[in-house]
């Protein structure tokens, strides 16, 4: 591991391209991969909407959509470098290199041979799968990862915010990692920068915000947490039907209306502690990329959908909490590696037995949620500690006032 973290940024860039090779070669076919026609195969649906926008059709009212528009913007760019998947390949391929030059920039910036945070980006694609390159995460991440990167200039991180919430709405959720001190210029940029950005949107596509009402009417995702009773109630010679909605396979079972307004409860109640905190000024001392962290895992665990894909989000907040580790950073890396890797088996290799309600691949699933439940618990003690820590302090600096 010591070996590892003495690796020049050449020879990052260099494994950077053999790794994307590879993922590049698997989704298109070309290298040896199970199932690999599954991988890239919603880059045909994003190829799809993007040639009905080229002729002044938008994906309005399509259950399928469920993107904010900016998303389209990507889209309609991929398809005009090229079609038939290539062209948004391409342009993935281009935002995982800036994300991967972002964070050597970074590593180089505190004058240290360390470069753990490049070493597990670099990682991606190896641990969940080439599935890194055939969907749309990498855009928002990247702009995730440039506004933590960009935390001690506010302005510039709200900015970068805004535009992966114009993306894909969780960035959003990087205003928390914002200072007490840092808030007005911050979120002053954040709200200028999505207005205008939702204006000239609104102007291209006037009904660019209606995938806000599919949201609401998503069901609950077979890989979510809370569908997970069912599946092993699936697993033991009951049968639990399932329906394709949304662009996902659902549970269509009783309940899962309560426990869907259960997750959502658990998630609002979380983040309002979370808000507390930051309102109180007792996180102000904690790592902007631990606190998104802790976001972005609360909102994943308590969410109906969880997409493999969505481990990218986590592996870019990974990479920058890797520049100032934590106590039990190795601890979080390891136990997201497994859950990430546990989705990358259960898709595309295991995902219509888990359906079917096959043992093994319900297992699979089991050690990722677990995994994932228990990464989310150490960060929320980590952040918890910090609050008290600063409490203490406050407390401590008004009796000596």
């Amino acid at each position: 591991m010591n070996s590892l973290k003495r690796i020049t940024p050449t020879g990052l860039l260099i494994l950077w391209a053999i790794t994307r090779l590879w993922a590049f070669g698997s989704g298109m076919s070309v290298l040896p991969y199970p199932l690999s026609q599954y991988l890239f195969s919603d880059v045909q649906l994003y190829d799809w909407w993007s040639s009905n926008i080229a002729d002044g059709h938008f994906p309005i009212n399509d259950p399928m959509w469920q993107y904010p528009p900016l998303a389209a913007v990507v889209f309609f760019l991929g398809y005009l470098v090229a079609p038939n998947t290539i062209g948004f390949v391409a342009l993935a391929l281009v935002a995982d290199a800036v994300l991967m030059i972002a964070l050597i920039r970074a590593c180089r910036n505190r004058l240290e041979d360390d470069f753990t945070p490049a070493l597990i980006w670099l990682a991606a694609p190896v641990v969940m799968g080439p599935i890194m390159l055939g969907r749309f995460d990498v855009f928002p991440t990247l702009a995730m990862v440039l506004g933590l990167l960009a935390t001690s200039t506010p302005a510039r991180a709200g900015i970068w915010y805004a535009i992966g919430t114009l993306l894909k709405v969780w960035p959003a959720l990087g205003l928390l990692t914002i200072s007490r001190k840092h808030v007005l210029p911050a979120f002053t940029a954040f709200i200028t920068t999505f207005a205008a950005g939702s204006l000239l949107l609104k102007i291209w596509w006037p009904g660019s915000f209606s995938f806000i009402q599919g949201q609401k009417s998503r069901g609950l995702q077979i890989e979510s947490v809370g569908a997970l009773p069912y599946m092993w109630w699936n697993a033991t010679s009951h049968v639990v039907r399932t329906e394709f909605r949304f662009g996902a396979i659902e549970v269509a079972a009783r309940s899962t209306g309560l426990v869907s307004l259960v997750m959502t409860l658990v998630m609002v109640l979380s983040m309002a502690r979370i808000v507390m905190w930051r309102i109180q000024g007792r996180l102000e001392t904690a790592m902007a990329g631990d606190v998104a962290l802790l976001v972005v895992l609360v909102a994943m665990i308590t969410s109906r959908v969880l997409s493999p894909q969505y481990n990218l989000w986590i592996f870019g907040i990974l990479a920058v909490c890797a520049l100032n580790p934590s106590q039990r950073f190795a601890t979080k890396v390891k136990l997201f590696f497994v859950s990430a890797f546990a989705g990358q088996i259960l898709y595309p290799f295991a995902y219509v037995s888990y359906q079917e309600g096959e043992v093994l691949p319900t297992i699979v699933q089991t050690i990722r949620i677990v995994a994932l439940i228990s990464l989310t618990w150490i960060s929320w003690k980590e952040i918890s500690d910090v609050a008290k820590r600063q409490d203490q302090i406050q407390q401590e600096a008004s009796v000596v006032a």
